[in-house]
């Protein structure tokens, strides 16, 4: 935990400088200048610093370390009034759970998975609750030894949380009898419409409960420090996608709306903030309706993902990003952050950790849209050229 400060001050200065350098409207590195953009940086990075010593730290050592249940986020502003015996605690939180368990299965358990504790049954699940929040034999969180310690693969099964019902179970089987016209069925149409794509179980994966296992687990606790880190690299990787892949989208769009404009055709252009606008928008539609597939493929379909390994994939994902569009590289992100994946998923030394048909199959499908995206283009292109005109 003495590290988790130094972690968050880094990733915070790391944003700022994707924020310096990705500003719309605002001066470049280069204009800046070195003294200038590290001064933001660098001030960044120690004010993240001192905010993570002095708010963050009493924050975990009272709730994870003490096991104190009634803390929540709104109670970080208190500071070091949570090293007093009875802090003023406001608005406390209810439940006797510390930390979310980030390895719990959203799936029955059956009589063969009972059979098969320990060898191929879902990853050993170390949730902590209020009774055991004190025992320090896994790892000793205050002193921070032990952080990589991993536990034993041997034990009992991942626990198990009930499982989210399927948006088609949830809103459309309950009205499948009645009229087209039934008001609840129009609402509840309409639910399923607007929400099926943020309401969908992207994390249970029963088949691949082996290569889930395989994964080396680390303390609830110790996953939950890196959560807030994993808020700013998620920030990051934000950044990033908007800088290459809206970038890469946009271009076509910003020379052919200035061709239709101006009626030249130059090499650059400006680009109008509505056009901003409006491709951040279809970036966000497009994802909050079918963005649930590329999440399901990319996060546990290839191997055990839980909050330290988020972060390490989206920064690292991120800076590459960030680095090709630098170099004027059109990268991928999702090519980035699935060579991310299989990079903190082979951490585990253990090639089986990572589920490498998973893989295949999203290698394949990055070599048949390269000619099936230029076949398609070509054969528009070759129709618009050969309409008939008068």
């Amino acid at each position: 935990m003495r590290l988790i400060p130094f972690y968050l001050a880094f990733t915070a200065g790391v944003l700022a400088l994707f924020i310096i350098d990705e500003l719309p409207n605002g001066e470049s590195l280069e204009e800046m200048g070195p003294g200038k953009a590290c001064g933001i940086i660098l001030g960044v990075f120690f004010g993240m610093l001192a905010i993570s010593y002095i708010f963050f730290i009493p924050y975990f050592t009272r709730r994870l370390v003490k096991g104190d249940t009634r803390l929540r986020a709104w109670h970080l502003p208190l500071g070091p009034l949570l090293y007093r015996e009875n802090p003023p605690i406001y608005f406390p939180g209810k439940g006797d759970q510390i930390v979310t368990d980030y390895y719990a299965k959203s799936a029955p358990v059956t009589s063969e998975q009972e059979n098969l504790k320990g060898e191929k049954a879902v990853g050993h699940s170390t949730s902590v609750d209020n009774k055991s929040s004190g025992d320090s034999d896994n790892i000793d969180v205050e002193g921070g030894r032990g952080l990589s310690r991993p536990l034993p693969r041997e034990g009992p099964i991942a626990h198990i949380i009930p499982a989210t019902p399927e948006p088609e179970e949830r809103w459309l089987k309950p009205v499948e009898h009645l009229p087209f016209y039934s008001p609840k069925k129009i609402a509840n149409w309409t639910k399923f419409i607007l929400l099926q794509g943020v309401s969908r179980d992207v994390v249970t994966q029963e088949d691949l409960a082996d290569v889930h296992s395989r994964a080396i687990v680390y303390d609830n606790r110790v996953e939950h420090l890196w959560t807030y880190a994993q808020v700013a690299s998620a920030m990051m990787m934000s950044i990033a996608h908007g800088s290459n892949d809206v970038a890469n989208a946009v271009g076509p769009w910003v020379g052919s709306y200035n061709t239709y404009t101006t009626g030249v055709v130059t090499k650059e252009a400006d680009t109008p903030i509505w056009i901003l606008v409006v491709a951040g928008l279809l970036l966000g539609i497009g994802f909050w309706f079918y963005g649930y597939h590329i999440v399901r493929a990319l996060g546990n379909k290839i191997t055990q993902v839980s909050p330290t390994r988020g972060f390490s994939m989206e920064l690292g994902a991120a800076i590459t990003v960030l680095l090709a569009s630098r170099l004027a590289l059109p990268v991928s992100t999702t090519q980035c952050l699935t060579g991310a994946t299989i990079g903190v998923a082979l951490c585990n030394f253990d090639l089986k950790a990572v589920n490498w048909k998973q893989v295949g199959f999203i290698f394949s499908g990055w070599i048949i849209t390269l000619p099936g995206a230029g076949l398609i283009s070509g054969l528009l292109m070759v129709m618009a050229l050969n309409t008939p005109h008068f």
